[in-house]
Order: C-alpha cells, then structure tokens, then sequence
C-alpha cells in the first residue's frame, strides 16, 4: 500500500520540490501552505501528473490545523504513515531590533507549529499501531544563530524535539529525524537577501566545498530517503544537507579567497 504523507510548507521551495520527488515514488499527499494559489497550483500539477493527493491552505499557527490535516488524510486515504514539518518563516534582522511580537511570532511557526502537528499526527500513526516516520526541517543555523536569532533559536529546538521524540516514540515504531539544510536556493533566502544574492552566491562559491548554493531537491532526496524504508534502522538523526560550509576551516576560507578569481 503506498504510504499517505502530510508535509506542511508544501508551497516553499524545498517541501515543493519534495512533494513532487515523493509523488514519484508513489505517496499519496496531504499538503498545506499558508497560501491558497501557489498550494492548488502544486496540488494540481501533482494530480494531472497520477498522484493521489489533497490540499488545504492555512497558517501552522492555527490551533485547529494539525487536526484538520490529520482528519483529511483519514477521511480521503484511510490513514497516516509520514509527516514532515517543512513550514517555516524568516527574515534578517538584527537582535536588538527584533519586536516581541515577531520573536514570538516566528518561534511558534518554526516550532510551536512542529510539536503540535508531531503530536496530532503521532496520536494517530500510534491508533493505527503500524509506525511511521517523520522528518522536521531545522536548519544549520540551529548552530550559529542565523540572521534571525528567534528563527536559529526555534531550529534549536526542533533538533532537540527531535531527539526527544525519537527516544519517546521508537517503541512504537515510528522514527523520528530531522534535516538541517545549509544556504539554500529557495524564495525565502532569495527574499531576505534581495540586494546581497550575487555575494551570497559568490560567498558560498568560495566558502563551500562543493563550491555552490544548495538546491531544493537537494535537501528533497535526503528527506525522501529518511522517510523510506531504506532508514529503516535511523532515528535521532540530525543530517547537515549544507555541501560543507561547516567543516571548511577558517584558514582554507581565507586562503581560497586569496587565490586566483
């Protein structure tokens, strides 16, 4: 029986691409997104493409949305096997500027929203007694902070999130990771970095071992994979997907920097 998937975010960048890698390999879909266009459009595409799939648009924030997912899925395909928790929200801005309304704001999209979708989805993978799996997107600047210190603080918290639910919920089969996605080509750093993007680009070139911007079906394939069967013996995982801007040491930067054009 293929597996019924819910990913939030679905219109983003990255969880697009990977509704369309996960239609490939045969899920059936739930998806959501904040707005309704760009979700119907995907939703769409997905169909005419064979996927079984269902849409319905609405802000993570909304108390009432995780269940309502979670119901569609039941109601349209009899049951849940996977979740990911790819909706998120950013924009650069310096710590002393933030307003409080924004930190808190941003802290319950990018992570008060990821435990209370695991949780409704968990209450019914667990009904279910078959497993499941389920993947958060947190991001590396769960390490350094970021440009946005309530978003690198929440993805701080979904890396710990994820280590306490997989401990929670291995005995119940249902594995738990997370991605931790490095500067990726989506619209949400094109935006927040609209007048800095060439030097982004060129930043990474040279700061980056594998010399480039991630794409979103990077980030999309290792998600696929953690969802499969394949990690069938991996929970409690929190995968760079960042080409190794993390591991070039200062040094190495410099010295590329320095060197020819």
């Amino acid at each position: 029986m293929n597996p019924v998937t819910l990913v939030t975010g679905a219109s983003g960048g990255i969880c697009a691409a990977l509704a369309r890698r996960l239609a490939g390999d045969g899920h059936r879909l739930v998806l959501t997104a904040l707005e309704s266009g760009p979700l119907d459009a995907l939703a769409g595409e997905l169909a005419e493409g064979g996927c079984e799939v269902a849409a319905l648009a609405g802000d993570v924030r909304a108390r009432e949305l995780p269940a309502r997912l979670v119901g569609l899925a039941v109601e349209r395909f009899g049951r849940l096997d996977n979740l990911v928790n790819g909706a998120g929200a950013s924009r650069p801005v310096k710590f002393v500027e933030m307003e409080d309304d924004e930190w808190d704001r941003l802290v319950d999209i990018n992570l008060g929203a990821v435990f209370r979708f695991s949780k409704a989805a968990v209450r019914q993978m667990q009904a279910q007694d078959s497993g499941g799996a389920i993947v958060h997107i947190s991001s590396i600047a769960h390490a350094n902070g970021g440009a946005n210190l309530a978003y690198g603080s929440a993805k701080g918290g979904v890396a710990t999130l994820t280590y306490g639910m997989a401990q929670q919920l291995g005995p119940s089969g249902i594995r738990v990771n997370a991605v931790a996605p490095g500067i990726i080509d989506t619209p949400m750093v094109r935006n927040g970095f609209a007048d800095k993007y060439d030097g982004l680009v060129a930043g990474a070139k040279l700061r980056t071992p594998l010399g480039r911007l991630g794409r979103a079906e990077d980030v999309a394939d290792v998600i696929a994979f953690l969802l499969s069967p394949r990690a069938a013996f991996v929970t409690g995982a929190l995968l760079p997907i960042t080409g190794g801007i993390e591991i070039l040491s200062p040094i190495s930067a410099i010295a590329r920097e320095g060197g020819p054009a």
